[in-house]
C-alpha cells in the first residue's frame, strides 16, 4: 500500500459553536430558499432572518407523524450519474454555482430584498464567517506558511493580500511580489459577495503550492486585495482551499483547477483522491492525499471503506441519499433524495420532513424561532441517527448525542440538524464527517465517495 501524503489538522482557536450563527452561514453558503422551518434563508440575494416562521412553536411529538410521501410527488427527477455534457437546466445551475459556488451574490443598490414584518436583513457580523479546522498550507519561493479552510463544498484557492491592512498582523500574508515564482495571471479576476454586506475580490497569479510533501507548480492562487470586515476581524484563517470540482472554481473569464485536479493532472499523486478524518477534540483529525490512511490512524478498518457514485454535475460531493434510520426506525426519503458531503458547513441540513421526524422522537423538542430554529432538552437522550449513501442499502449516522450541537439557554441546547428550506439537497457538515472517515475519489469521469464508520465512542 503506497504511503499517502498526511496533513494534519489545527484546531481554529477562533471558532466556537454558536447555533445561530452556524446556521446563518449555512443559509447564507447554499442559497437556502425560505421553507415554514427556516429561521435564516436568502431571498433576491439578501440573507434574512425572520422570527416568525409558520413552523414557529411546532411540538412535533404533540404533531401526527409526518410523511416523506406526501413531498415525493413533488421531488425533482435524480440526476443523471453520467459525466455527459449537462442539460439546459443543469447548465442554468452550474453557471449559478460559477457565479459563486453556492453563496448568494449582492443585488446592486436599490433591489435588494426588503425585510417583511417579522423579518430582518442579517449583517456580516451575524454569521459565524469562520471554521473549525484550519491546515497549514506553503505558497510561494520562498514560502509562506498560511492556516487555510480546507472546504469540500467549494474551488477557489483564495488568500489573504498585502493591501489588506486591518487586523493584518494577526495573520499570515502572501505577497506575491516576494516570491520568485509567482506569475501574474493577466486579466483574471474573482469577486464573491454575500446577502450579508461581506464580500472578497482580487486579482489571480500562479505559484508553487506546497501540501506537505508535494509541491504543485503553477496553481492559481487567488490573493485578496479587499476583504470586508466579516474576514478582517479577529484571528480566523488566512483563506480558504477549496476541495470540491473545478467547474465551479468562481475565476472569470477562465476558471481555474484546483490544487487536488492539479496534482491529479501533473500525476503528483499515485491515487487521484483524497482523505478526511476530522478530530473529535482529541488533535488527531487530518487530510491525506493520493492514499488512504492506515486502520490505526483512521480507528476503523479502511478495508471497510464502501463507496457509492459522486454526482458531479452541479460541481459537488453530492451523492443518492434514500433513507432516514432514527433509532431503529428507517424511513424511506423523499424520491431521489441527494445529499452534499461538505468540510465547509457545521451543521446537518435536510428536509422540513426529516426535521420534524427527528425532533419527534425527542420529547420536548420543538421549533423555536427565537433561538434560531430547532432545540431540544439538554438533559435529553436523543436517539441514534443514520443516513442513506447510495442504492445499495449503506448507512452512516452520528450518535444522538451530537444533536446537541450549542447551548441554546432555558436548559435547551441548540439542534445540529437544522432545515434545508426548498433547497432539494441535504447538505451533510462536520457534525456527520466526525463520525466517519471519508473518501473523495476524483477519478476524472467516474467519481465516487466513500465512508467507514468510526467508532462513535
Amino acid at each position: 500500500m503506497s504511503q499517502p501524503l498526511v496533513l494534519p489538522l489545527k484546531r481554529n482557536q477562533k471558532w466556537a459553536p454558536n447555533g445561530k450563527l452556524d446556521y446563518a452561514r449555512s443559509a447564507r453558503k447554499w442559497h437556502i430558499a425560505p421553507s415554514a422551518q427556516t429561521t435564516f434563508f436568502v431571498r433576491e440575494a439578501t440573507l434574512i432572518r425572520t422570527l416568525k416562521p409558520a413552523a414557529d412553536g411546532l411540538v412535533p411529538e404533540h404533531e401526527p407523524l409526518p410523511s416523506f410521501a406526501a413531498t415525493a410527488a413533488e421531488a425533482p427527477a435524480a440526476p443523471a450519474l453520467t459525466q455527459e455534457k449537462p442539460g439546459p437546466l443543469q447548465q442554468v445551475f452550474a453557471l449559478f454555482r460559477r457565479r459563486g459556488h453556492g453563496k448568494v451574490h449582492k443585488h446592486k443598490r436599490g433591489t435588494a430584498a426588503k425585510a417583511e414584518a417579522g423579518e430582518s436583513e442579517v449583517p456580516a457580523d451575524d454569521v459565524q464567517n469562520d471554521l473549525e479546522y484550519v491546515v497549514p498550507v506553503l505558497i510561494g519561493t520562498p514560502g509562506v506558511t498560511l492556516n487555510l479552510d480546507f472546504d469540500t463544498g467549494s474551488s477557489d484557492l483564495w488568500v489573504w493580500g498585502p493591501t489588506i491592512t486591518t487586523n493584518a498582523s494577526s495573520h499570515t500574508i502572501y505577497n506575491p511580489t516576494a516570491s520568485s515564482t509567482a506569475k501574474a495571471s493577466q486579466g483574471l479576476t474573482w469577486n464573491i459577495s454575500y446577502g450579508d454586506g461581506s464580500s472578497a475580490s482580487g486579482n489571480v497569479y500562479t505559484d508553487v503550492v506546497t501540501l506537505g510533501a508535494i509541491a504543485i507548480p503553477g496553481q492559481a492562487v487567488e490573493v485578496a486585495d479587499k476583504l470586508s470586515s466579516a474576514f478582517t476581524s479577529g484571528d480566523g484563517s488566512d483563506g480558504l482551499l477549496g476541495l470540491a470540482f473545478p467547474s465551479i472554481n468562481t475565476v472569470a473569464p477562465t476558471q481555474q483547477l484546483t490544487p487536488v485536479a492539479n496534482m491529479i493532472k501533473d500525476k503528483l499523486v499515485e491515487q487521484p483522491i483524497f482523505t478526511v478524518k476530522l478530530d473529535k477534540e482529541d488533535s488527531k483529525g487530518f487530510y491525506t492525499f493520493g492514499a488512504l490512511a492506515s486502520a490505526e490512524a483512521v480507528g476503523a478498518s479502511v478495508s471497510d471503506i464502501q463507496y457509492t457514485d459522486v454526482i458531479s454535475t452541479n460541481g459537488f460531493w453530492e451523492f443518492l441519499s434514500p433513507s432516514l434510520t432514527i433509532g431503529t426506525t428507517t424511513s424511506k426519503r423523499e424520491a431521489n433524495n441527494t445529499a452534499i458531503a461538505d468540510t465547509g458547513t457545521t451543521l446537518l441540513l435536510l428536509s422540513d420532513t426529516a426535521c420534524a421526524l427527528i425532533y419527534r422522537s425527542i420529547p420536548g423538542a420543538k421549533m423555536d424561532a427565537q433561538a434560531g430554529g430547532w432545540v431540544l432538552p439538554t438533559n435529553s437522550t436523543p436517539p441514534n441517527l443514520s443516513f442513506g449513501v447510495g442504492n445499495a442499502g449503506l448507512e452512516f449516522g452520528i450518535p444522538g448525542e451530537d444533536l446537541k450541537f450549542a447551548d441554546a439557554g432555558n436548559g435547551m441546547s441548540f439542534g445540529s440538524v437544522q432545515s434545508r428550506g426548498g433547497n432539494t439537497q441535504d447538505i451533510l457538515g462536520d457534525v456527520f464527517l466526525k463520525r466517519v472517515y471519508a473518501v473523495f475519489d476524483q477519478t476524472p469521469n467516474a467519481p465516487k465517495i466513500g465512508f467507514v464508520q468510526r467508532p462513535f465512542n
